[in-house]
């Protein structure tokens, strides 16, 4: 594939159809027999799929993408650099290497740069992508299993970013589903890396994944503009320490938010419960995966309005929360009736709680549009009764 993009002709073509369809271009073979269309189409799709997920990379136009699919599990040029904060060092070993984003960013002052991956084509083009930006790499062609046990050398960081899809390309969850194992590699993979940064899913779970990796010393719950991305997973050898979770919700345009704690902490912390109060509060989704439920009030001052409604209330607003914040306007019974009255045009954004019913299945029982600036809150409160409340948002 490089030998057919790598040219000035091809490259102006596939900047000239950036927002082209790229099946039509694909279909348009005999119009312009000089030229690989195929190859074209597959880069045209990709670039529009990375035009946000990674705009450095878009914004040179002779950086090479690698087919959608490739890209469906390559981290964001965001999560990249964020994970690029915590590593240090001089040699880095990246076992399943992909499409190379993570790699690209973590490895930045790192003097051994080691690229692990069996699918030659797309080695092939990550090696070009990094010369392209005067970065070193020491590619090898292989599966992660078999060059973890015949490398003799001890690295800084070994980085594993598993397949969440077994042999048959079907979807798992399970840590010892991914490809590869990283359960069955765990003790070479502590012997030969000083400090190991495993990848996994938003699905995971933690408590578990914790279990099959007992010399975790943290995990991280990360979060893009409050959509969970992946959660990470560091581990040193012999670790006797007790790991630490933290979620992190990160944007581009407003300050991170980060709230850590140990799963001890979360175990020995007691809710208090109240029923809705003036503001109801809602943790970002980064703790809400991490599991933070009882703490996220104690360390707020904030009283639940269920064991299993994970809003919380105050009457007075608590500033710098991690999440939104709503002002309760009214309390409404969730029936047809009450609803119609309080928005006739049936134009509010809603959430569902500890609620019979999701948002989506609320939005057509009541002839619901998400619109306006007000949110309407169903869920459960004390003696499981289930209520909805008109809010709307002071703070995101």
């Amino acid at each position: 594939m490089i030998s057919k993009i790598n040219n000035p002709e091809v490259i102006r073509f596939i900047q000239e159809h950036a927002n082209n369809d790229p099946a039509t271009i694909a279909l348009q073979a005999r119009k312009y027999p000089e030229l690989p269309i195929r190859e074209i189409a597959i880069q045209i799709a990709s670039r529009q799929k990375s035009e946000s997920k990674l705009p450095e990379w878009w914004g040179n136009p002779q950086v090479i993408f690698p087919p959608k699919e490739n890209l469906e599990q390559a981290s964001s040029e965001i999560t990249a650099k964020f994970k690029s904060r915590w590593i240090e060092g001089n040699s880095i070993l990246d076992l399943t290497g992909g499409s190379g984003v993570d790699l690209f960013y973590m490895s930045s002052g790192f003097e051994r740069v080691v690229y692990v991956e069996p699918n030659k084509e797309l080695a092939a083009i990550t090696e070009f992508n990094f010369k392209l930006f005067g970065r070193q790499l020491e590619a090898h062609i292989a599966k992660a299993g078999d060059i973890l046990s015949k490398i003799d050398s001890h690295f800084d960081v070994i980085y594993l970013d598993p397949s969440r899809r077994d042999f048959n390309k079907k979807r798992v969850f399970g840590l010892e589903e991914y490809q590869p194992n990283v359960v069955e590699l765990y003790e070479l993979l502590i012997e030969k890396g000083n400090e190991v940064v495993i990848k996994t899913s938003p699905m995971i779970d933690i408590k578990s994944t914790l279990e099959l990796l007992p010399d975790t010393f943290k995990a991280q719950v990360l979060a893009v503009d409050n959509e969970v991305k992946e959660v990470l997973f560091y581990l040193k050898k012999d670790t006797d320490v007790t790991p630490q979770i933290e979620a992190w919700n990160i944007s581009e345009l407003k300050p991170d938010q980060k709230f850590a704690f140990t799963l001890e902490e979360e175990n020995e912390a007691a809710s208090e419960y109240s029923n809705p109060m003036k503001y109801i509060y809602e943790p970002n989704s980064a703790i809400r995966k991490a599991g933070a439920f009882n703490l996220t009030g104690t360390k707020f001052g904030l009283r639940k309005l269920h064991p299993n409604t994970h809003l919380y209330t105050s009457e007075i607003i608590i500033e710098n929360f991690p999440g939104r914040v709503f002002e309760v306007l009214e309390l409404i019974k969730p029936n047809k009736k009450e609803i119609k009255k309080v928005y006739p045009k049936g134009i509010v954004n809603v959430i569902s709680k500890n609620f019979p019913m999701g948002a989506n299945k609320i939005k057509k029982k009541f002839r619901l549009k998400d619109g306006r600036e007000e949110f309407l809150v169903f869920c459960t409160i004390s003696k499981e009764k289930k209520i909805a409340l008109q809010t709307r948002i002071t703070h995101s």
